[in-house]
């Protein structure tokens, strides 16, 4: 009986070493085939866009052809602009792809428009940015260590900018020596090659030192692309507010200085641009009334 368990016992640790032996060369087999992975740029979207900045994201599918999971461990990414490196960063969380599996790796690129302008002053014509984004995502990997695997993609990128507003005109329909019936006017221009929206427009007018009107318009002002469009406002002044511009106009004297100012919220027709945006404006000059 002894004899038999001890056989029985021979027989259980021979299994155990030949299934260990043959883990062993299956491990070794694996790893003697380790193989980079490949890395390739599927899309570029617009996470946000204003007319102050722009945060751009690049997704890159990564494939892993291994029979064992491999670590992306990090990236390194360089912006280019004209040829010419502008912004890089890079990223050291890493990031596990399962053995014979594809995963996805985003790389946030944000931009602000005020450098980009200052290191470009030919931007400011264009309605298009061209640019260049070379990354290297680095692999942790069995037998071979660390290895470097550099993607690029480019493209072009909206440069939008801010509407333009102008002070159109002071017009006097009635005058008498309670005040006045009049209209004021202001243009408001779409440089870009989409169509912009103001709405909530705020503002606050003064001629002479004194404030002809304050109050916000509600309507929703929308202008198509590379289009201007007129706004009017009717404007009931009294002699108080008039003030020694009534008296310059019965005199003959009709020219006036002008200070407009005041805020818009804008929006467009862009992906990734928000709800709406403020805007500031601030005018002044002079205005001959006919």
């Amino acid at each position: 009986m002894k004899i038999y368990l001890m056989h029985m016992k021979y027989a259980v640790l021979k299994g155990v070493i030949i299934l260990f032996l043959l883990s062993g060369c299956a491990a070794i087999g694996e790893l003697s085939d380790v193989r980079e992975p490949a890395v390739q740029f599927r899309e570029m979207s617009v996470r946000n866009i204003t007319f102050d900045d722009v945060t751009l994201l690049f997704d890159f599918d990564v494939t892993n052809p291994n029979r064992f999971g491999v670590s992306a461990e990090s990236y390194n990414y360089e912006f280019f602009i004209n040829n010419r490196s502008f912004v890089s960063g890079s990223m050291n969380e890493p990031v596990v792809i399962e053995k014979e599996s594809a995963s996805v790796i985003q790389v946030p690129v944000t931009l602000s428009y005020r450098e980009v302008y200052e290191t470009f002053s030919s931007v400011l014509n264009q309605d298009q940015l061209a640019y260049e984004l070379s990354t290297e995502v680095d692999f942790d990997l069995p037998v071979l260590g660390m290895q470097s695997v550099p993607v690029s993609t480019a493209g072009e990128i909206p440069v939008p900018k801010p509407p333009g507003i102008e002070f159109g005109e002071f017009k006097i329909n009635q005058v008498s020596l309670s005040g006045a019936d009049a209209e004021v006017s202001f243009r408001v221009s779409n440089p870009n090659v989409f169509a912009l929206s103001l709405l909530r427009a705020s503002y606050n007018l003064r001629v002479n030192g004194r404030e002809w009107l304050d109050t916000t318009l509600n309507q929703l002002i929308r202008v198509e692309s590379g289009q201007s469009r007129e706004v009017r406002i009717p404007v009931r002044l009294n002699s108080a507010q008039l003030g020694s511009a009534l008296m310059d106009l019965m005199g003959g004297n009709t020219t006036f200085n002008y200070e407009l100012a005041g805020t818009a919220s804008v929006s467009a027709d862009l992906e990734g641009f928000p709800a709406s945006q403020d805007i500031p404006f601030e005018l002044n000059g002079t205005y001959t009334v006919d």
